[in-house]
């Protein structure tokens, strides 16, 4: 069984380490990244619908748990998605998806601040360590680098909203299938908004380049996270987060080999101290654990 988790756990980090390569290819094609996080919510949609029918599942929500999925959905999920694929055309996927994972450390930082939790001196070298880790990123001359950096940071900060929302409010306590199901519906029914006045979503993409995203979102969107949900069964959370440190690898390698991204010393070190911090984070404790148990909505 704990291979099996093991298993689960590095093939759902591959694929959500592979996919940024299609969505690179995509901005060939006249793709946009509010287009790939609208549709990499709206596609899997039916999917969802349908695992939910299959699964008799209760459709219902209460109106503090809608709440719930709406804000975080839109304000994490979303907002997450759509900066580190903005990121990528600045910094390149490998760089961008590295700088995404110190949301560990962000997720200690807000568990801290809102909720009082000490850092204790593990935790506060390893901030140190992560901030060190982002200055060997940081070049002279780079603006576009520069901007990419930032999108991709922030992109870990939204995340760590996204994981304190969904550890200390009521979305806890119901089905993934039913939380994925309500929050791509939000994120898709978000950029649609966002579109009015931005104008950025692409609707009609070459052929070529829909399949790419129909892939990254059947592969992000539902089989990746079906698999995280494999590993954490089979291993806990902890351990299973540990392992998702595959994907900034597989994205980096992807990167290199399919888009001819360079590699300087530099970065490598980088990526390793904030690899080295978020691992260490991961494996200290559950980062932020709930007050009290809600109902399920």
């Amino acid at each position: 069984m704990k291979a099996k988790g093991i298993a689960a756990t590095i093939l759902s980090a591959l694929l959500f380490g592979f996919t940024p390569v299609l969505a690179s290819k995509t901005y060939d094609m006249g793709s946009t990244p509010e287009t790939l996080t609208f549709y990499r919510n709206l596609l899997v949609v039916p999917i969802l619908f349908l695992i939910l029918l299959i699964r008799r599942e209760d459709f219902r929500l209460s109106g503090r748990t809608l709440s719930c999925v709406v804000l975080f959905g839109v304000l994490g999920r979303g907002a997450t998605t759509l900066m580190l694929y903005s990121a990528y055309p600045y910094a390149g996927i490998g760089i961008s998806t590295t700088l995404h994972f110190l949301y560990p450390v962000f997720v200690a930082l807000l568990c801290r601040i809102f909720f009082k939790e000490r850092l204790g001196l593990v935790k506060s070298a390893v901030l140190v360590m992560a901030v060190c880790g982002i200055l060997f990123f940081l070049e002279k001359g780079q603006s576009g680098a520069l901007t990419g950096i930032i999108l991709a940071v922030v992109s870990g900060f939204t995340y760590a909203l996204y994981m304190v929302g969904l550890d200390k409010t009521r979305l806890k306590d119901i089905s993934p299938y039913k939380n994925s199901f309500y929050m791509a519906i939000a994120v898709a029914a978000g950029m649609l908004l966002y579109n009015i006045p931005t104008r950025k979503i692409v609707f009609a993409l070459p052929p070529k380049a829909f399949a790419y995203t129909l892939v990254i979102a059947v592969c992000t969107s539902l089989l990746a996270v079906i698999l995280l949900q494999v590993g954490i069964r089979y291993l806990s959370a902890t351990t299973a987060a540990i392992f998702c440190l595959f994907e900034p690898i597989s994205c980096s390698v992807s990167g290199w080999l399919f888009l001819g991204e360079e590699i300087r010393w530099q970065k490598i070190v980088g990526s390793l101290l904030i690899l080295a911090a978020a691992a260490i984070l991961m494996a200290v404790k559950e980062p932020c654990r709930p007050r009290r148990k809600v109902s399920a909505g």
